[in-house]
């Protein structure tokens, strides 16, 4: 299906239709609160990527372990490559954790996309022919995704802070900011008040 929309010409994504990988209460409207479960397939944004030479080499063994298709947005320029990785999963993620499964897949994925979006309801533009963009598709043979490994894998934390801007920074920088705190608090003047000092 993707492969057959990528040959669609495209003016913009204005023109595009949106697919999501969600399913709803029977009656209901678009909305984080109706959804049921992903069906089958997960898909992570990509904006800002770095590639170590051919894009899809650099992806393939990057990732080399998981099924995936990986087509590209209407803002993709030959410069900066933007693009979705959409991967099939092993059985369908129910909505309680979903954002379990999102956190376990950013962390499996190296960040690629923000592992806190609170979006059950996502949606994603369809792969085309976009006018004046750079258009790609290309696929990677290996193993579904097993929703219950990774989040085993990479358990969120349970007091994580969705709103707070210190949770949203990745562990290693989070580190570095405790550190530094600490070591300003180590620089303070200690003061003893003479009545509440005891020599030992």
């Amino acid at each position: 299906l993707l492969y057959k929309l990528s040959k669609q010409p495209l003016a913009s994504k204005r023109d595009a239709v949106l697919i999501s990988p969600a399913t709803y209460k029977p009656d209901t409207t678009r909305k984080n609160d109706n959804v049921v479960e992903w069906s089958g397939w997960c898909c992570v944004d990509v904006d800002d990527y770095e590639s170590k030479g051919d894009l899809q080499n650099d992806l393939i063994g990057r990732f080399s372990t998981w099924r995936f298709t990986c087509y590209s947005t209407a803002s993709s320029t030959r410069s900066n490559p933007k693009f979705r990785l959409v991967f099939p999963l092993t059985r369908n993620v129910r909505s309680e954790n979903i954002r379990n499964f999102w956190y376990a897949l950013q962390a499996e994925l190296g960040d690629l996309a923000d592992r806190q979006t609170k979006d059950l309801s996502r949606m994603y533009y369809i792969p085309g022919k976009y006018a004046n963009a750079f258009n790609f598709i290309f696929s990677h043979d290996g193993a579904p995704l097993d929703s219950d490994e990774l989040i085993f894998k990479w358990p969120m934390p349970e007091k994580t802070n969705l709103n707070s801007f210190f949770d949203r920074l990745p562990a290693a920088m989070q580190q570095q900011i405790l550190d530094y705190r600490k070591n300003k608090l180590d620089q303070l003047p200690v003061l003893y008040h003479e009545d509440n000092y005891r020599q030992t």
